[in-house]
């Protein structure tokens, strides 16, 4: 099959993988309309891989090819602009709409994103049915329902006044046609490609409304199992059970702690929690959960204590797997707090993951990280001090390196970061899990990593304002710097502790969004970078329109200055407060950073976007 060739970007999604099952099978038709395409029984049609290379164009740069080879349809998106995407569309069909509408399609590949819409003839709009970030496998939903679920119920490309409360068409025959969208991905002047094994359309089916999961294991939402237990079968109906198409997809959310087959066979490997779901096969719309709670049998503090004065310390790792289960074993509050008795120059923090982050940015060349470590130095260490809140005295029971140990807290952790031989050099990477027994008896855990790194950019409010840091993309001035400043800007201003960005397009621009641009980084070859950014607060036009974050990457060659690519590519977005972070491999070792406010979506547009920045921070991983 021909590729395109694909550019080798860097994104956080999540993907997500269904297991590709054997479909229902649409009655055969024996007669065809004269394209060669099988006719519309009003019922169910089921349209192969060369049907779906015939199709019409459902864009201008919409195109569709059968690849005799592998038996697949390959459609593809050649528009490569900025909006980038394209593809194809169905024949028109009568639907009925008193009944279900189930579209189902076997995403064989897809780069890097699908979105299908419905359109409804002699209406001038389109409504969004499904649209994810490239999940292959076997894809069914209910048309309608998808339509005015809380994800996709305000994208739609012009408002309607009975929408909002419900299907405008209910009950009603219409003639509508699918497109089948192939979309690159953002920023990225790049062809997009979805390959498809089949399409089918079903309108004689009772429509799902819910699915349950049945075992007697199951207390409330929960099944609680011992590790190593023996495995349960789960079974799971889809209502009603009028449906004769009952079978069901399931999976976990950790197949690490609990993982599922497809016969619904549950098997508890891991201490932890998973959760358990199980999908309709006709419509994944409709799903049921169990949480699954895997336990070590040490749940009790008395029991823990115990296990945990039972294993080998002193540096073994004999007892390492049996510390990894007390560990992760829950037995109510039991986080200890971790504080840091002072603010250093190499050294800084985050939250992640329930524990807490040290990026150490030790340089033996800068004078004030030489002179902070001698401040701290005992005998050839330099370390800094960890307290824990409210804890006088304690046992600690320690994992570092793989290795377990014991030791006793009266005052503080001391952490190394620093080594001095015939120089100062900077520590290694430092993991540690920790069960703390206080001499109460009260338990805590806590855990923590101290991270060799090279500190990028760090950015409180008033630094954006730095004119050598940060630029206002600004039409007069393309002539000065083409790439930054034929952006989308965005107006900043400092209100207390937080920097209010808001986008401010050009007059033609097409979207609602802007942004301000970074000076131009550089960093080792082949060095991983975490960027951190703090929300503190976004608007919104409703419930459904709302201002987007987006981090974007712009990258230079080795010389620092040429552009590879003057169109910025997405590597972090979202529509939620709070610290947000993600760690990757540049491409290139020379960038810039677009941080954008986005007020645009497929469907809506909102040019009032703001968001409020506490910080941004990047910083890059050091080789061990």
């Amino acid at each position: 099959m021909m590729r395109h060739t694909r550019v080798n970007i860097l994104s956080i999604a999540l993907v997500l993988l269904l297991s590709a099952c054997t479909s229902v099978d649409p009655t055969d038709s024996s007669s065809s309309s004269e394209s060669g395409l099988p006719d519309w029984d009003e019922k169910r049609i089921r349209y192969s891989a060369e049907n779906i290379a015939s199709f019409g164009s459902g864009t201008p740069a919409g195109v569709a090819n059968y690849d005799d080879g592998t038996g697949h349809a390959v459609i593809w998106n050649t528009d490569a602009s900025l909006d980038n995407y394209g593809g194809i569309q169905t024949p028109m069909l009568s639907l009925d709409f008193s009944k279900a509408v189930i579209f189902e399609m076997n995403v064989i590949d897809c780069y890097s994103q699908y979105i299908i819409k419905l359109a409804v003839e002699g209406v001038n709009e389109n409504f969004y049915v499904l649209a994810d970030e490239g999940t292959t496998g076997l894809i069914s939903v209910n048309v309608v329902d998808s339509m005015l679920s809380a994800k996709f119920k305000g994208r739609r490309t012009s408002p309607d006044p009975g929408y909002e409360n419900g299907w405008w068409y209910d009950g009603m025959k219409k003639k509508c046609s699918f497109h089948i969208l192939a979309k690159g991905p953002d920023g990225e002047r790049q062809t997009a490609e979805l390959v498809l094994e089949h399409l089918s359309i079903y309108n004689d089916m009772t429509a799902v409304t819910a699915v349950e999961i049945i075992s007697d294991q199951i207390s409330g939402d929960t099944i609680s199992a011992l590790k190593g237990s023996q495995s349960i079968a789960l079974a799971g109906n889809v209502l009603p059970l009028s449906i004769e198409e009952q079978t069901i997809l399931w999976s976990s959310s950790d197949d690490q702690i609990a993982s599922i087959g497809d016969d619904g066979l549950l098997s508890f490997l891991d201490v932890g929690t998973a959760v358990i779901t199980a999908k309709s096969r006709i419509d994944q719309s409709k799903s049921a959960i169990v949480i699954v709670d895997v336990q070590s049998g040490f749940e009790n503090p008395t029991a823990l204590k115990s296990e945990l004065a039972s294993l080998t310390y002193g540096g073994s790792s004999l007892d390492m797997d049996r510390f990894d289960d007390l560990f992760d074993t829950t037995w109510g509050e039991n986080i200890a707090q971790i504080t840091t008795a002072e603010s250093m120059i190499a050294i800084s923090v985050h939250q992640a993951d329930g524990g807490k982050v040290y990026e150490n940015y030790f340089d033996k060349t800068i004078s004030a990280h030489v002179s902070e470590a001698q401040a701290h130095r005992i005998s050839d260490t330099a370390s800094f001090n960890l307290f824990l809140s409210g804890v006088a005295s304690a046992t600690i029971y320690r994992s570092i390196g793989g290795q377990l140990f014991q030791n006793a807290y009266s005052s503080s952790l001391k952490v190394a970061y620093a080594f001095y031989g015939v120089e100062w050099d900077i520590a290694s990477a430092y993991k540690e899990q920790a069960i703390v027994v206080t001499s109460g008896g009260s338990v805590y855990k806590y855990h923590f990593d101290v991270v060799p790194s090279a500190l990028i950019g760090n950015y409180l409010p008033s630094g954006f304002l730095d004119v050598d840091e940060w630029t206002i993309p600004d039409r007069e001035h393309t002539i000065e710097d083409r790439v930054a400043h034929a952006l989308s800007p965005a107006s900043i201003q400092v209100q207390g502790d937080v920097l209010i960005m808001k986008q401010n397009k050009y007059p033609e621009a097409k979207y609602c969004f802007g942004g301000i641009v970074s000076r131009i980084y550089a960093i080792e070859a082949a060095q991983s970078m975490t960027m951190l950014l703090d929300v503190a607060a976004l608007n919104q036009q409703s419930e459904y329109v709302k201002t987007m974050w987006e981090l974007k990457i712009i990258y230079y060659g080795e010389d620092g200055a040429s552009v590879v690519s003057s169109n910025p590519l997405k590597v972090l977005s979202g529509n939620t407060i709070g610290l947000h972070s993600i760690t990757f491999m540049p491409t290139y070792r020379h960038f810039r950073i677009y941080l954008v406010v986005n007020g645009s979506d497929i469907g809506a547009q909102f040019a009032d976007a703001e968001m409020r920045i506490r910080s941004f921070k990047m910083y890059a991983l050091r080789q061990d």
